[in-house]
């Protein structure tokens, strides 16, 4: 059983316990248990505070917390992250910034809070007596929640790492905390807490839009493992308004009792349906991802493997989520690839897919060659990594190593025909291309084809990676053809896109037109077409803004870069004939060109 620490600031120390009781139906009221079976500590110190510094024989407690390795902060740091984005989609999003005004009343309640404050930072004597009083009622082994109010929040923080060594706290949780004055730091070792402690689960911590006492803003700055979470309790700073509030009792329950639902939601699926065309790219960004790491060695094979396993899990289940929302069927292929974030073992693989042509399988796999496949993470992957992951790639669509080797020649021959100088290297496989082609309304239809079923709820799930990531290649991968070239360019040429966006944008499609000719298939005239109207858009507003504007003024200058990098693809694709009736040769005599 996990046992409560509660830890209250200035004033009498709540006599009463009423914060016992407003936690309680708070904790009921968000679906918990209450308090009846937990064991509470709840130490009083509020004399302690209002005494001066006289007895100086009692040294503060020493910290018990070891020094850990390099790699084992590093897991750590790791898991404490996983835990904290979990809490992060159960707590909701936080209250907008909008303080609610301050008035002349609420300034003596925080000078007399940091005044108490301060006297217990700054008097060596009063933290000592505080930290042995509420040492001495823990227990020596077993877990514990930590709640922290306002000055209560400095004494947990001083706590963390004086523990003793067989107790672990499950959570932290301060409320209207004043950690964030920099002046309640002095001449201590408080800030040496950057990095999230061993024996602690995760941290959160809740400031109301109108507490003064917490400076209106949360403690990130001081500790950036915790997760700060803005609520609008308005201008009270009372212990019992904070544990009422569902976001401080959701995470205390949590801490607590664990998950309401001790098991993975069970999600029925449906074995005989098969996968749509953007399921379909879902599956071979997995399997690629997989072959990624099966290729890297030692520390960084580990650390993608952990990036991928968050990034599938989230995917997948924001993907559930939305599908069962929108009473969309679910097949069975998806639900295999759920994966949980703790549970040991291998993460579950995507079954071959055999179904996709040549012809179809091009810009989905263009799309993989110049995305980051753990986004938002970003790890380097060595050249040959990516071809040999290429090359098991093809092979396990039953379309043969040779393509993915063609794939990677493409790439590469594409990225030095639109960067001559190997800065290429700097932008290609960082996710990056296609980011604006999803940043409106236009993005999301030209990703969603029309009428299939359960599109817009694969593309909510993909887009909480970010444009550029897997949702702009899924919509490089389903947009480039003959109809969609103007609206692609028109959405590049504006100055919501940088050149870097319009360079590998152009780079996904002039590797797709190399391919297609190392492969023999039909070019696809939309490649040609939309690189056309890259450059005759920028270049018309390059006419416009140079009239008036500086010779080298930053917007002129990425439209330049974003014309020559379409210029030079096309150059590229008529030296090397890859668009039929198209040559830099003139006629030979007198002949006319054949219509």
């Amino acid at each position: 059983m996990v046992s409560l620490l509660y830890l209250h600031g200035v004033g009498n120390g709540d006599p009463r316990d009423a914060w016992r009781r407003a936690l309680d139906k708070s904790l009921q009221d968000a679906g918990y248990p209450g308090l009846d079976e937990v064991e509470v500590i709840a130490p009083k110190y509020p004399d302690v505070l209002r005494t001066d510094d006289g007895d100086k024989t009692i040294k503060i407690p020493p910290v018990t917390t070891p020094r850990l390795s390099a790699a084992d902060q590093r897991d750590v740091r790791r898991r404490v992250e996983r835990a904290t984005a979990d809490l992060e989609t159960i707590l909701g999003e936080p209250v907008p910034a909008s303080p609610v005004g301050v008035t002349d009343s609420f300034a003596p309640i925080v000078l007399r809070v940091l005044r108490q404050a301060h006297n217990y930072v700054t008097k060596p004597g009063i933290r000592a007596r505080t930290l042995r009083i509420v040492l001495d009622e823990l227990p020596e082994e077993g877990e514990i929640v930590i709640v922290g109010h306002s000055l209560g929040s400095i004494i947990a923080i001083d706590l963390l790492r004086r523990l003793p060594p067989k107790l672990t706290v499950t959570g932290l949780v301060t409320i209207g905390s004043p950690a964030a004055h920099p002046n309640l730091h002095e001449d201590s070792d408080r800030l040496e807490m950057k990095a999230p402690v061993d024996h602690v689960g995760w941290w959160v911590n809740v400031w109301s839009n109108g507490d003064a006492v917490t400076g209106l803003r949360g403690i990130w700055r001081h500790f950036p493992w915790a997760l700060d979470l803005q609520v609008g309790l308005g201008l009270d700073h009372r212990t019992t308004t904070y544990l009422r509030s569902k976001p401080v009792a959701t995470a205390i329950g949590r801490g607590l009792f664990g998950s309401l639902s001790k098991e993975v939601a069970v999600v029925e699926g449906t074995p005989d349906v098969s996968l749509n065309s953007l399921e379909v790219r879902l599956a071979l960004w997995l399997a690629y991802a997989q072959f990624l790491r099966d290729h890297l060695k030692g520390a960084t094979q580990e650390r993608f493997g952990a990036a991928l396993r968050v990034v599938q899990h989230e995917v997948l289940e924001r993907l559930i989520e939305n599908y069962q929302t929108d009473d969309v069927r679910i097949p069975q292929q998806l639900l295999d690839l759920r994966v949980s974030l703790d549970a040991p073992g291998d993460l579950p693989r995507p079954k071959p897919l055999t179904q996709l042509s040549k012809e179809e399988a091009v810009l989905a796999l263009v799309a993989l060659a110049t995305a980051n496949p753990v986004r938002p993470y970003e790890i380097d992957v060595p050249d040959d990594v990516r071809r040999q992951a290429f090359h098991d790639l093809t092979v396990w669509m039953g379309l043969g190593g040779g393509l993915g080797e063609n794939l990677h020649i493409a790439m590469q021959s594409a990225s030095k025909a639109v960067y001559p100088v190997d800065q290429w290297k700097l932008w290609v496989g960082i996710g990056i291309g296609a980011a604006v082609l999803v940043a409106g309304p236009i993005g999301l239809a030209l990703a969603t084809p029309a009428g299939l079923a359960g599109g817009a709820a694969i593309i909510g799930a993909l887009s909480a990676f970010g444009p550029g990531g897997m949702v702009g290649g899924l919509v490089t991968a389903g947009a480039i053809t003959t109809t969609g070239a103007g609206t692609i360019a028109a959405t590049l040429v504006s100055s919501s896109s940088t050149a870097e966006d319009v360079e590998v944008t152009v780079i996904q499609l002039l590797t797709a037109a190399i391919l297609r000719s190392r492969e023999g298939l039909e070019q696809d005239l939309g490649v040609w077409l939309a690189m056309s109207e890259i450059q005759r858009q920028t270049g018309r507003e390059v006419a416009r803004l140079a009239a008036y504007s500086d010779d080298k003024a930053p917007g002129v200058e990425a439209l330049r870069r974003k014309a020559r990098a379409a210029e030079r693809a096309m150059a590229y694709m008529v030296k090397n004939r890859l668009v039929e009736g198209l040559t830099d040769e003139e006629p030979k005599g007198d002949e006319p060109f054949e219509e």
